[in-house]
């Protein structure tokens, strides 16, 4: 009896540990969400995609909610991490709207580097169902309070903002960051990460407390 054709030629992967088949796993399953959407994604796909058997995929990710929720922290770990090395330590000497255009020209750059997945996965985009939906929130109420103690200690440091201007200053700090990356995403005009990123800054800017 001869093996079928798809059988035959499927390429497997090399004999890994989960751990270190984990970030092969979630490259597959990008394309594969990408493709069908959260609803129309089977775990099976996504191990033909990434060469492997369904219960390999299984050691890696107990359920397909469970690897889209490791693919979301991935990409926004990814996002922040930019963000984060662009900003200033301890507020610098090139002032708050300067610091915000880093800032958020890193943001923009991270996504326009993975455009349909940032859609996808950090914009919510996709059907995912409630449990997906949930980690998205709780991933975006992180990036707020990033936010907010970014305004506090590096482009606020003289602690003219309390702590409750600071968490409205982190939910309109992403809020427009998001708005400005579907912006982007949308093509129809000719922004970069740079020239947004520095209009977006000077909005941002000036809901800071002056001297």
């Amino acid at each position: 009896m001869t093996s079928s054709p798809n059988t035959a030629e499927r390429p497997r992967a090399a004999h890994l540990g989960p751990e270190r088949r984990r970030p092969l796993v979630l490259d597959a399953a990008m394309d594969v969400f990408l493709e069908h959407g959260f609803e129309g994604a089977s775990m099976a796909a996504i191990a033909d995609a990434a060469g492997v058997s369904k219960p390999v995929v299984y050691d890696c990710f107990v359920s397909k909610d469970d690897l889209f929720k490791a693919l979301f922290q991935r990409e926004e770990t990814r996002v922040m991490e930019e963000v984060q090395r662009a900003l200033p330590a301890d507020g610098g000497d090139e002032g708050a709207e300067a610091a915000l255009a880093k800032g958020l020209t890193a943001f923009l750059r991270a996504v326009a580097e993975a455009p349909e997945s940032y859609r996808v996965v950090l914009l919510g985009e996709g059907g995912m169902n409630a449990s997906v939906a949930r980690r998205i929130r709780a991933g975006r109420r992180q990036q707020v309070q990033l936010a907010a103690e970014a305004a506090r200690t590096r482009l606020d440091p003289d602690g003219k903002l309390d702590e409750r201007s600071a968490r409205f200053f982190g939910e309109m700090l992403v809020g427009i960051g998001e708005a400005g990356a579907r912006t982007m995403l949308d093509g129809d005009d000719d922004w970069t990460p740079e020239t947004l990123g520095r209009r977006l800054a000077r909005v941002v800017a000036a809901s800071l407390p002056s001297g």
